[in-house]
């Protein structure tokens, strides 16, 4: 809940920055980020996510993206992540997910304030298995993190509700290029804030 509460006060900033932001002339760049809950092969868990890219042309876009799935659960989420060996038995086992990639966005003409895509990208996604426990009245947080390169497909569609905010849905196909290759379904709503949006005014 801390995490949430961090996201959206971020977010809540973003947005009052944005006007000043949006008075550039140079719409072909925008900056969008968004919070929400999250579903797939990690269970249910919130999600955050930063993009940064360019306008090519009224239909495609080219973006940076970085994003974050915090604590899922271990016996879910531990395909890519490694595991630890805690000294003692540990309270509570996670992991915490991130990806950043390059990605291409392909879109139609948008159907009002609808803005559906298509996206694929190439990257990196990053576990990082968290282990805590409590010992002789000390608390004990180890970690491990591995990172492998990972391709991305997907899908999505935002609704404007105004130039500056709007609620989305995204679903991506990850294929995680480990030791043994894992495929990662995620599926992400929530609301997003734009600074000048690829898509739309």
């Amino acid at each position: 809940m801390r995490r949430i509460t961090v996201i959206l006060a971020l977010l809540v900033a973003g947005a009052a920055a944005t006007p000043a932001a949006a008075q550039s002339d140079h719409h072909h760049w925008f900056v969008n980020a968004g919070v929400g809950p999250s579903f797939g092969t990690f269970g249910p868990t919130a999600a955050a996510d930063l993009s940064g890219g360019y306008k090519v042309s009224d239909h495609v876009a080219l973006a940076g993206e970085f994003g974050a799935l915090p604590h899922a659960p271990f016996d879910k989420a531990g395909s890519v992540a490694p595991s630890v060996s805690p000294f003692a038995p540990s309270s509570d086992v996670h992991v915490n997910a991130y990806h950043t990639n390059a990605n291409l966005f392909v879109r139609p003409s948008p159907w009002g304030r609808l803005v559906p895509y298509a996206t694929a990208g190439f990257g990196g996604f990053t576990g990082s298995t968290v282990a805590s426990t409590t010992m002789a009245g000390s608390h004990i947080v180890q970690y491990s993190r591995e990172t492998n390169p990972a391709t991305n497909l997907g899908a999505g569609a935002t609704y404007r509700l105004t130039n500056w905010l709007g609620v989305n849905a995204d679903y991506r196909h990850f294929i995680v290029n480990a030791a043994d290759t894992q495929h990662v379904n995620r599926f992400t709503t929530g609301i997003s804030l734009f600074v000048n949006s690829p898509f739309g005014k």
